[in-house]
């Protein structure tokens, strides 16, 4: 200005022009972060519009969708329907044709059935009258061990308490001498030890004594040795003491230059401690900041998971599903092939067995044809052995028919439950239904029939064989009786050579055992008569 002076600028300190350079970087920064954050809510709020929009149009699509999938899947639905019905009304009447044929087979079975039932039960009551006899010796028979184990119990308690007393008593007398041991022994210790201690406590008090007499002569010789070195380190510690002090002052002018710039350094500190502050301060709210928005983050990020895993593990369960239903369906598929097959494989041999049928066991009664072609005998055995294969195979039977029934046993309960049958049975001739377990009552029957017949023809074969052996021993007797050669005439009980019937019998035993006896080699082969059973004719050989 005119006519005034001019002010100079005050320079800046080097610290200055570092703090307001840094002032000017931190006001920058945050000007920069201001700009930043504000980018970020805007691309936040296009981020949540876009995926607002998003979601409603997933929404439209997935449900114009799911409606074109239910009506395509109703269509098929009703398509694979109309045929399993179809399926189901031929595969039901061709069942009930079989049924119906099946049924009528099996009707003769339930008169042979009652008869094995009865001889079981008979057979049933002899056994609970056997078990019984002989659950009432082996209760006689415990009562005797258990009388015999009190006596001896009794006997071997008695032992064990006075033996038991001995030793109480034995042990009490032992007990009371060593209690009076231990007392004197006590008091030998504690004598001893009394003994000792006055002993020890004596020569302790003279060992005191004698130290402490020595040590004050030490120290009488320590006291005069300290003052003479006192007086030596005065007289040479003069100057120093005089340099001492001039330090001194020095140190107080240097300890007030040092106060001034400690003030200006505190100073500075404050400075810098409240820019530290802010510095921190806002550091904090940033971090508090970032941390809400990770947390933000990981939220989501979980939830994203956590549908996510829901949804594979649906997807994991329908999948899981859907295979077992079709392993269910392959299998239940297997085990109708397996019973077509046995069912077709049962009707072939009925026609089999038809076809082998006599005129009287297709007109008469069975069990009229069968007294009738038995005598009693062989009607017995016959009958013994029908009931014991028909008992196996009727449990056979009815294992095989236990599996089929506990598969559908649920569903047969929930079906009675109901008042309605939701599986396959038998019925008989009226159109009443028929325990599983009485299914094969007529197989039974026939095949009883078949077993008798088989009996019958095996006694009938038996008895022919016997007889046939013992035609061959008479014819072979007669032979003997009339042919001269060397067996006849080396063997004793030839009737050529009987004297008198005594000799005869007295020399059986011989004959046989000779006969039983190989005979030796050079000795030549004797005649062997063949006898003809069919015709009753024997030659000689």
């Amino acid at each position: 200005m005119k006519g005034g002076s001019k002010v100079k600028p005050k320079a800046e300190s080097e610290e200055e022009r570092l703090v307001r350079a840094e002032m000017e970087a931190l006001a920058a920064e945050e000007e920069n972060r201001r700009r930043i954050e504000a980018a970020r809510l805007a691309l936040k709020e296009k981020q949540l519009r876009e995926q607002q929009y998003t979601r409603i149009n997933s929404v439209k699509i997935h449900n114009q969708w799911r409606k074109l999938m239910r009506m395509t899947k109703v269509d098929e639905l009703r398509r694979e329907i109309e045929i399993l019905s179809q399926n189901h009304e031929r595969e039901v009447d061709r069942k009930d044709s079989i049924l119906q044929m099946v049924d009528r087979d099996l009707e003769d079975s339930e008169e042979q059935y009652q008869l094995a039932h009865r001889s079981h039960l008979q057979i049933l009551d002899s056994l609970y009258d056997l078990q019984y006899m002989r659950l009432r010796a082996l209760e006689g028979l415990f009562q005797s061990f258990l009388r015999q184990l009190e006596d001896e119990y009794d006997t071997e308690r008695l032992e064990i308490q006075n033996a038991h007393a001995r030793h109480k008593k034995d042990f009490a007398t032992l007990m009371t001498a060593m209690e009076a041991e231990f007392a004197e022994a006590d008091a030998e210790a504690n004598q001893e030890f009394e003994s000792q201690r006055e002993e020890i406590k004596n020569r302790n008090q003279e060992d005191y004594n004698v130290l402490k007499i020595s040590l004050e002569s030490q120290i009488d010789d320590l006291e005069q040795h300290f003052e003479k070195a006192h007086q030596l380190y005065l007289s040479s510690t003069d100057a120093r003491t005089q340099q001492f002090q001039k330090l001194t002052q020095d140190d107080a002018s240097a300890a007030r230059i040092i106060e001034r710039r400690m003030r200006r350094l505190v100073r500075l500190q404050d400075a810098l401690t409240h820019w530290r502050t802010k510095i921190t301060t806002s550091c904090r709210e940033w971090e508090e900041r970032n941390s809400s928005l990770r947390g933000e983050k990981d939220a989501m990020s979980r939830h994203y998971q956590r549908l996510r895993a829901l949804l594979n593990k649906y997807r994991s369960g329908e999948y899981d599903r859907l295979k077992l239903l079709s392993t269910i369906s392959g299998s239940a598929i297997q085990d109708l092939d397996d019973k077509c097959s046995m069912a077709d494989k049962i009707l072939r041999i009925a026609d089999l067995c038809r076809k082998l049928e006599t005129e009287p066991e297709k007109v008469l009664p069975y069990h009229a044809t069968a007294e009738a072609a038995l005598d009693d005998g062989a009607w017995k055995e016959a009958a013994a052995a029908a009931e014991a294969e028909a008992a196996r195979l009727k449990g056979e039977a009815q294992a095989e028919l236990s599996k089929d029934a506990a598969s559908s046993s649920a569903a047969a309960d929930e079906g009675a439950a109901d008042g309605v049958r939701y599986s396959a049975r038998g019925v008989d001739d009226v159109g009443r239904g028929v325990e599983e377990w009485n299914y094969l009552d007529r197989f039974f029957v026939r095949m009883n029939r078949a077993l008798i017949d088989t009996q019958s023809a095996t006694n009938e074969r038996d008895r022919m064989n016997a007889e046939n052996a013992d035609l061959r021993a008479i014819l072979k007797q007669y032979l003997d009786g009339i042919s001269v050669n060397e067996d006849v005439i080396n063997n004793p009980a030839n009737p050529l050579l009987i004297v008198n019937n005594k000799l005869l019998v007295g020399t059986r035993a011989a004959a046989a055992a000779q006969h039983a006896a190989p005979a030796p080699p050079s000795r030549p082969p004797a005649q062997e008569v063949v006898v003809d059973a069919a015709g009753g004719g024997a030659s000689v050989a």
